[in-house]
């Protein structure tokens, strides 16, 4: 059964303008039909709810929620939405109308994309989808049948119809989404956010890649299962050779934790980008020699509507010559109405129709435009309404004669041989009443017809011209692709390829490569003419920057000089120098003259002083050899009093302080002179007991040696040497007792 006989509002026009032509899909809570806006004559999808769903009112809000949401999202990757209205008792929704196929139709045409092709296309998706990220905006039901992918390379997101904002998202324990997409959090009964939208994107990342779901049970159970548990395949095991980049693209996205995915479309993108720009050629056409490239994605399509400008005002003068036929019919012929039926396919669309001069207002068109180069004279002047009487009243005649003609046979036809009859009459009698019955104006002289051919001429040129300077020329708009990380070469081949020129400039940049796209002026979405071209600028690395020479400098100083360079990140460390004085720079690490980033570190050693020095020992030396010696170290000598030293000679050191170890640089040593060894006077102890005799002695700074002899019974000193003389202090005093 034909969908005209099923569906009864096809042909319908709404509210007088948007007629409902084609049915392009049912949906479960409505119709969408390819429709023509007749004000402004150009083709629409018009949306109607389902008459079982449009009577009730929760469902009713949620359908004009989908306008109100999805006509606040306006970019070029984001399918429009042009109207919404109730037209008896019909909820509508008018959109922008996209000739070509969604991309899950291309997808089981022909199987899987190139990674370049995937990359394309998903680049396209997710600047739609970030734009409605960055309003708190969430689709909820991301999958390939909701991507568009017009004839003229555009791609498109549409059907927000289950968005929601994501300030006003509530829990639900209904799931309402597309099982095959469907987030694990949807799954558990969480609420939605921009990263659903990213797990299902994941999905048909996988099903570009591959040219399969990755998960193809019919059961609703097991889908939600996978969702929830099994780990996501990987499309290299599908496609031997894909980058392990698009693999783990794949992952990221499909994480079953959120907070592990990557949290909006605007995140997604950047990756994307990187990816693009990092996958080598061989890498990124895996394929191609099957598959194509990006320009093979462009749908091939066929459509009955009209497309350009001219071929709009030819239907809508067609449409209005159809009805001046229909009211002349009403007023002319009221047997036309009782007796026969006018088949559409009977009448003739390229046929003139004389009308009433009140019912002539109209647009002028290309034959209006012919009749008005030509001027009739004064002389020749008629009236439109003398016009029109006399045509009228001329076919009228004839036609009073042929429906008396009619009527004499009458009764020798049957009544179905007689409609038949009146109808080839009436038709006859149209093609003759296009014939005037006089002429109004002389004819052209031959001049004047040369001119009006060379002005048509000259008219046709321009219009052509036009065409294809707007149309295929340097004048056709362009939408700038996104072109940051690619090589030069690459980025001036695909701008080369759609007749784009490009400038190229330079510009140092810290982050990506020599030789690759860092901006391009317009910038990526922008829409230009061909022939305004595109500035691109091209990386030159980072900037180098000389390190200067920081020697002697202090800290403070150095690192002044090394901000108004640009240098930022600096570094300190410290050394010992014998060179350079406590707090300045001795050096600087890359060293004095190096080129660098300025992002690059820069360490400046700083100077500690000198090391410390070991301390040497001067005893025995004479005063001077010793201050030569400290001299030689950077010590200074300091003479401190004289001292006896049985030792040491005299004039000689005999001490230092401090003697050993190690002190700084510049200190001073104490030392002592000697004065040779010191002589005390012996004391007398003959007759003292032992222990007061050696008490005496070593009090007066000698040492004692006593010798017992015959035992010592007595222990009284009898004896004593040396005795009445001097002797070195610290000498042996030997006494004798018994």
């Amino acid at each position: 059964m034909s969908t005209s006989l099923t569906d009864p509002t096809l042909g319908k026009t709404l509210d007088g303008r948007y007629r409902l032509d084609h049915l392009l899909a049912l949906g479960g809570m409505s119709r969408i039909y390819r429709a023509m806006d007749k004000r402004l004559h150009r083709a629409v999808v018009v949306k109607v709810l389902n008459d079982n769903y449009a009577s009730e009112h929760t469902v009713r809000e949620r359908f004009e929620s989908e306008a109100v949401i999805a006509a606040n999202i306006t970019h070029p990757n984001v399918v429009s939405i042009r109207d919404h209205n109730v037209s008896d008792n019909l909820v509508y929704l008018v959109m922008e109308y996209v000739r070509g196929r969604n991309l899950e139709q291309v997808i089981q045409e022909r199987g899987r994309f190139t990674p370049r092709q995937a990359l394309s296309v998903l680049e396209q998706i997710c600047h739609g989808l970030s734009s409605a990220h960055s309003e708190g905006i969430i689709h909820r039901d991301m999958k390939p049948a909701n991507v568009l992918l017009s004839d003229i390379g555009e791609v498109k997101v549409t059907d927000f119809g289950l968005a929601r904002a994501a300030s006003a998202h509530t829990q639900s324990a209904t799931l309402v989404a597309t099982l095959s997409h469907v987030s694990p959090e949807l799954v558990s009964g969480s609420p939605a956010d921009s990263r659903s939208d990213i797990y299902a994107l994941g999905i048909t990342i996988y099903q570009m890649l591959t040219g399969q779901a990755p998960y193809t049970e019919s059961n609703a159970a097991a889908l939600m299962k996978h969702h929830l548990d099994s780990p996501m395949p990987m499309p290299s095991d599908l496609v031997p050779g894909l980058a392990q980049d698009l693999d783990e693209l794949v992952r990221w996205c499909t994480e079953k934790d959120p907070e592990k995915r990557p949290q909006d479309a605007s995140l997604l993108l950047e990756e994307i980008i990187q990816i693009r720009s990092t996958l080598t050629d061989g890498q990124l056409d895996l394929g191609a020699e099957q598959l194509g490239g990006i320009e093979d994605l462009t749908p091939q399509t066929s459509t009955h509507m009209p497309t350009t400008l001219q071929q709009r005002l030819d239907a809508m003068q067609r449409e209005r010559e159809d009805e001046r036929e229909r009211l002349w019919l009403k007023r002319n012929s009221d047997q036309a109405e009782t007796e026969y039926e006018v088949e559409d396919g009977e009448l003739d669309p390229d046929q003139t129709t004389v009308i009433a001069a009140a019912d002539a207002t109209e647009v002028l068109d290309l034959r209006d435009a012919q009749a008005t180069l030509a001027q009739p004279r004064a002389t020749d002047v008629v009236s439109d309404s003398e016009i029109n009487a006399t045509t009228v009243y001329s076919r009228g005649s004839e036609l009073e004669k042929a429906e008396e003609a009619e009527a004499d046979q009458s009764s020798e036809l049957s009544v179905r041989g007689q409609k038949r009859a009146q109808k080839q009459a009436a038709k006859k009698w149209r093609k003759e009443a296009q014939v005037p019955t006089h002429r109004l104006s002389k004819p052209r002289t031959g001049s004047q017809k040369f001119v009006i051919t060379l002005m048509w001429i000259i008219i046709i040129a321009l219009v052509t011209g036009a065409g294809w300077f707007f149309g295929r020329g340097p004048g056709t708009i362009i939408r700038i692709p996104s072109l940051s990380g690619m090589l030069q070469s690459q980025a001036v081949a695909q701008l080369d390829d759609q007749g784009i020129p490009v400038r190229i400039g330079t510009a140092y940049d810290d982050e990506i490569a020599i030789g690759r796209v860092v901006d391009s002026q317009p910038g990526i979405g922008e829409n230009i003419m061909k022939f305004q071209g595109v500035d691109l600028i091209v990386s030159q690395g980072p900037e180098l920057f000389e390190v200067p020479d920081l020697t002697g400098k202090s800290l403070e100083q150095a690192t002044t000089v090394l901000n108004e360079i640009g240098f930022q990140d600096l570094k300190t460390d410290q050394a010992y120098s014998e060179s350079s004085d406590k707090g300045e720079v001795i050096s600087s690490s890359p060293a004095a003259g190096k080129e660098l980033p300025r992002k690059n570190i820069i360490t400046l050693t700083v100077s500690k002083g000198h090391a410390p020095v070991e301390v040497p020992s001067l005893t025995g030396l004479s005063k001077d050899a010793a201050q030569e010696k400290l001299e030689s170290l950077g010590l200074k000598l300091n003479t401190a009093d004289s001292i006896h030293s049985a030792v040491v000679e005299k004039g000689l050191i005999a001490a230092q302080d401090p003697a050993t170890g190690t002190i700084e640089y510049g200190s001073t040593v104490s030392v002592n002179v000697s004065e040779g060894p010191e002589y005390v006077e012996i004391p007398s102890v003959i007759g003292q007991s032992v222990d007061e005799a050696t008490a005496i002695l070593e009090a007066a700074g000698f040492t004692v040696k006593n010798h017992n002899v015959f035992g010592g019974f007595s222990q009284t000193v009898r004896m004593q040497s040396p005795l009445n003389q001097q002797a070195v202090r610290g000498s042996e005093i030997s006494i004798y007792a018994f």
